[in-house]
C-alpha cells in the first residue's frame, strides 16, 4: 500500500464539531438483522466526510480500497481510520470484513468502531494505529526513524502469534488467508494487531482435525502464499501458519520475501530455507541487529521459522506451538542480557511424539541435508507477481 503523510489538522478545533457527534437516525435493526449492526455504531457518508476533512486525510491505496485517517466523537477526541472500498466487489469485502464480530475479541485482532453504507461505496470505521504496519517499520515506508530491536521483533511476532491462534480457536474457527506484514498494524505502543479479514473463511469443527479445510479458488499474497494451498486448493489453518513463516523470516532479515533482481522478481523463502538446512542462519540475521541476538536464539528463532514454512502442510507447528517457542526464545534472550543462567531443554521440539515407527525429529535441530526445499513456478501457475509492491491481492 504506499504510503503518503496525512497532515494533522491546523487547530484543535474541528470546523464542524457537533455534526459527526449524532448516530444516524434510522430503523433500529431487529432480531434477523446481521449481528454488526447491533454492535457497531452507523455512520453517515456527512460524517466521515467531515471527519476526515472531505476525505483530503489519506493514509494509504490499495488495489481494491483507500484508508483515510478521520477524527470522530467531536472536535478531536478521538482518531480513526477510513477504509473506503473501491472496487465492484465493494459490498462483499465489506460484507466479510463485518462478519463473524466475535472475531474481534482479541487485544491482537484489530477492533473495529463503526461502518457506513450510504451511498454507492461501503466504509469500515477501524480504531487508528499510529505506527503503521510492520511492513512500513521493516522496510522504510514511513516517517519513523526508530529501528526495530530484536526485542521489540520478538515481542511484536509473539502478539501477532497471538492473535492467529486465537482464530484457529474458534468455533467456526477463521482461516485469515492473507496474514503478511502489512496485514500487522502497530498501535502507539508497538503493540501488533492483525488487520484485514476481507478474504478470511470461517470452517466449522464439527469436521475431525485432519478434515478442517475448504476447497476455494486461491487467493492471498504472492511470496506468502502457501505452496500445498497454491496446488491443491485446500485452504486449512496450516496455510495461515505457512504464510506467518514467512512473516518470521522478513522480520528476521528484514527483507521482503519476493525481491526484484536482473528485472526478475525471486523468491527469498529459498534462500532462506537454504540458509537454515547449511547451518548458516546468520546470513539471514538483519546486520542492523546482529550484536543484539543470542546465537542460540537465532538457531531457534530460525528453525521456528524453517517448520512453519514445511512444503507439507501436516508438519508444520500449530498456531500455539509457535506462540510457546516464541515466548521461551524471547525468555532466553531476556535471559542472557540479565546474564541469568537459563536451562534450555525447553527449548526442545514441540511437535507431537512420532507416531509408528516415525523417527523422532526436532524443529530446533537441523534440517536434514536432503530434504527437498520448495519451488513454485509463477510462470506456470495463474498468479502473478508484478503487482506485489502494490499490494494487490489475487482473490475470488
Amino acid at each position: 500500500m504506499a504510503a503518503s503523510k496525512s497532515p494533522d489538522p491546523p487547530s484543535g478545533k474541528h470546523p464542524s464539531p457537533n455534526l459527526f457527534s449524532f448516530w444516524r437516525k434510522s430503523k433500529k435493526p431487529t432480531a434477523d438483522s446481521p449481528p454488526w449492526t447491533r454492535l457497531y455504531r452507523r455512520f453517515t457518508l456527512e460524517e466521515l466526510r467531515i471527519a476526515t476533512l472531505n476525505f483530503d486525510l489519506k493514509l494509504g491505496q490499495g488495489g481494491f480500497s483507500s484508508v483515510y485517517k478521520g477524527f470522530i466523537n467531536g472536535g478531536f477526541k478521538e482518531t480513526v481510520a477510513i477504509k473506503k472500498y473501491n472496487s465492484l466487489n465493494a459490498p462483499q469485502l465489506f460484507l466479510r470484513e463485518m462478519e463473524f464480530p466475535a472475531k474481534r475479541d482479541h487485544p491482537n485482532i484489530l477492533s473495529l468502531t463503526g461502518y457506513c453504507i450510504d451511498g454507492p461505496h461501503r466504509y469500515v470505521v477501524f480504531e487508528y494505529m499510529p505506527r503503521r504496519n510492520l511492513h512500513d517499520q521493516l522496510h522504510g515506508k514511513t516517517d519513523s526513524k526508530t529501528l526495530l530491536s530484536w526485542k521489540r521483533r520478538l515481542e511484536i511476532c509473539i502478539g501477532a502469534a497471538r492473535g492467529l491462534e486465537f482464530l484457529h480457536s474458534g468455533n467456526p474457527l477463521i482461516i485469515h488467508r492473507d496474514i503478511k506484514s502489512s496485514n500487522i498494524l502497530l498501535d502507539k505502543n508497538w503493540f501488533p494487531k492483525i488487520s484485514d479479514f476481507e478474504i478470511s473463511r470461517f470452517v466449522s469443527r464439527s469436521l475431525s482435525e485432519s478434515d478442517v479445510h475448504v476447497s476455494t479458488v486461491v487467493a492471498g499474497t504472492v511470496g506468502y502464499l502457501d505452496p500445498e494451498f497454491l496446488w491443491t486448493s485446500h485452504l486449512t489453518m496450516k496455510s495461515d501458519v505457512y504464510s506467518f513463516g514467512v512473516v518470521l523470516f522478513e522480520v528476521l532479515s528484514a527483507r521482503k520475501p519476493m525481491l526484484i533482481m536482473e528485472e526478475q522478481e525471486i523468491s527469498t523463502g529459498q534462500w532462506w530455507r537454504q540458509c537454515v538446512e547449511d547451518g548458516r542462519p546468520g546470513e539471514i540475521l538483519d546486520p542492523r541487529i546482529m550484536d543484539e541476538v543470542e546465537p542460540e536464539c537465532l538457531t531457534a528463532y530460525a528453525n521456528i521459522a524453517y517448520a512453519c514454512t514445511n512444503i507439507r502442510g501436516s508438519e508444520r507447528p500449530t498456531m500455539a506451538d509457535v506462540v510457546k517457542r516464541l515466548e521461551q526464545i524471547l525468555l532466553f534472550q531476556e535471559c542472557f542480557e540479565a546474564h541469568v543462567p537459563f536451562y534450555p531443554s525447553c527449548l526442545k521440539s514441540l511437535i507431537p511424539p512420532p507416531k509408528n515407527n516415525e523417527r523422532l525429529t526436532s524443529t530446533l535441530s537441523p534440517p536434514r541435508k536432503n530434504e527437498p526445499l520448495f519451488e513454485i513456478e509463477f510462470q506456470d501457475s495463474d498468479i502473478s507477481v508484478s503487482d506485489y509492491d502494490s499490494d494487490e491481492l489475487l482473490r475470488d
